[in-house]
């Protein structure tokens, strides 16, 4: 068994099958002898000095440890290559991202030891020297453990710079949170690693991405390539992870747990659009939690928007300009192993954003005629647009005012039936964006006939009014008799009654008087007046044709 300073869980691959004894007794690279070498020379470019030779001649049996000739492939241990510390380049930053504590810039070197950190909305992307890509996740804490070149040799003399001969030695350790390793297919020192506070994966040419955290240990999910799982108190039990499976190490005592990475999430329902500042994702019946991001480019290197949601709760997303964008859903299984990516491109184009409609309300019932719409209004608009339709899809159109100004307008609506209605911001033309925003959702209408116009008359008697209209019996009438047409000033006379008709005392002043009713109905609406009634009252004669009968009898 290998010695271990501390207690660690392993994880490896090879481009080769993998051996049933996962560690070799001595690390060997082989050293081709190029024309022009010499002892002296390889001894202190390639070789750690002089007296590594001797090893390097025994090991390989040269007969004259003195004479190497050009194509003569050596045999060298690890150990005895000089080693070269090389930076590696920090080729993308999205968001807020520090390196040694201070904010990121893109193309800056990377050093060993530096700690690199993204905020949650954040990521970056760090170039090793041999090629390969580390994505840097949102909410992530990880450091630049070594980077290295072993036995780099100077080109021959005229050959115009420096070789990339030699292997390279990379490892990238994670304190928190999640990276993606895409690993360049090149031969190194040793696999390229990814440590964690549990863990050491190492890679010589595959993609992969590595988990830690301290709920749930270290997970890792094999995308391409193969891995090998080794627990730190148990290596008897490592297994060979293949690509689609991933394991996860819940303590360094237990074994790996391998189980198949959970199939990618359908996304063929999802719109190409969206037009609204929050953007929902509906999965309806989706059964697990899930892993959602959001990145500017279709690697997903540019990631602007990392988060989890529970098993059956809604996706929002928030934050977005409008723009086009790329989406990524993965399943997360009870283990922590996430599954296999969903993507989806998608634009949004939420702005200007549309006002609130105020009135008529959502399903509201209006009388033909006049109706008033408001809304509550966009800073950002110049104007609106405004539409009434027959339809919820807006093409048999009955309005079409495309600016509006203000908070409220007025229209007519003369014929009785169902109608929808819509409003859009426009703001003046700045540069590329668009100047009419998104519509509103379409708020229904209902308008209703006029109620008809009432008759009246007087009683026989000719003491009381007798007022008659048509109407439900089972709605409730609201009626009002006024001097003033526009019944405000002057007399009026206001009741509630329970049948379309009213009976009341003939007013003692004679004049021109206004009558209408409305109907309230049992589920409370209350329609429009009616049409005005004109009813004329004449003096009334009566009383003073008995007062006076005694004097005509008198002149007779």
């Amino acid at each position: 068994m290998r010695p271990r300073l501390l207690p660690m869980l392993m994880l490896g691959t090879a481009m080769l099958p993998v051996p049933a004894a996962w560690a070799a007794p001595e690390p060997v690279l082989p050293l081709t002898v190029r024309p022009g070498d010499t002892l002296w020379g390889l001894s202190n470019e390639v070789l750690t000095g002089p007296a590594a030779w001797r090893e390097v001649a025994r090991r390989n049996r040269l007969p004259d440890a003195n004479r190497i000739r050009p194509g003569q492939v050596l045999q060298v241990p690890q150990r005895l290559l000089r080693v070269r510390p090389v930076e590696a380049r920090l080729v993308l930053v999205q968001g807020e991202v520090e390196l040694a504590g201070r904010p990121a810039v893109a193309g800056e070197p990377v050093s060993a030891g530096q700690l690199l950190r993204t905020g949650a909305g954040a990521s970056a992307v760090v170039e090793l020297h041999d090629g390969s890509r580390l994505r840097v996740q949102p909410a992530t804490e990880a450091a630049l453990a070594e980077s290295a070149r072993l036995g780099a040799r100077m080109a021959p003399q005229g050959s115009g710079g420096a070789s990339e001969e030699g292997w390279f030695a990379g490892s990238m350790r994670l304190v928190r949170g999640s990276l993606e390793v895409v690993a360049a297919r090149l031969l190194r020192a040793k696999p390229l690693e990814v440590q964690s506070p549990t863990a050491v994966i190492g890679v010589r040419g595959t993609e992969y991405r590595v988990h830690h955290g301290t709920d749930q240990g270290t997970r890792t999910e094999v995308l391409e390539g193969l891995v090998r799982a080794e627990a730190a108190g148990a290596p008897q039990a490592g297994v060979d992870v293949a690509a689609r499976f991933g394991a996860a190490i819940a303590a360094a005592d237990s074994p790996p747990a391998v189980v198949p990475l959970p199939a990618a999430p359908d996304l063929s329902g999802l719109p190409p659009l969206f037009e609204r500042v929050i953007v929902r994702i509906e999965l309806p019946g989706e059964p697990s939690a899930l892993r959602v991001q959001v990145a500017l480019d279709e690697a997903f290197e540019r990631i602007v928007s990392d988060e989890r949601v529970a098993a059956g709760a809604p996706v929002r997303i928030s934050g977005l300009d409008d723009g086009e964008w790329f989406l990524r859903l993965r399943r997360i299984e009870s283990r922590g192993i996430e599954g296999l990516d969903a993507t989806h491109r998608f634009t949004l184009a939420a702005r200007p954003e549309p006002p609130a409609p105020a009135a008529p309300r959502a399903s509201a019932q209006v009388g033909v005629g006049g109706v008033e719409f408001r809304w509550a209004e966009n800073v950002e608009a110049l104007h609106y647009h405004l539409q009434v339709a027959r339809d919820a899809a807006f093409t048999e159109l009955v309005v079409d005012e495309p600016q509006v100004r203000g908070a409220s307008t007025r229209l007519t609506l003369d014929q009785p039936g169902s109608y929808f209605w819509r409003m859009a911001s426009v703001r003046a033309p700045q540069g590329n964006q668009r100047t009419r925003g998104p519509w509103t959702d379409a708020q229904p209408l209902t308008v209703r006939a006029a109620p008809p116009a009432p008759t009246s008359g007087s009683s026989a008697d000719g003491t009381q009014l007798a007022l008659r209209w048509s109407g439900r019996p089972e709605d409730r009438q609201q009626v009002e008799l006024s001097s003033d047409p526009q019944f405000g000033a002057g007399t009026t006379v206001r009741a509630e009654l329970t049948e379309p008709m009213w009976t009341l005392p003939r007013p003692e002043q004679p004049g021109t008087y206004y009558f209408r009713y409305r109907s309230v109905e049992p589920d409370g609406f209350v329609t429009p007046y009616s049409s005005t009634l004109k009813i004329e009252v004449a003096r009334d004669w009566r009383g003073l044709w008995l007062l006076g009968a005694p004097l005509l009898l008198l002149l007779l």
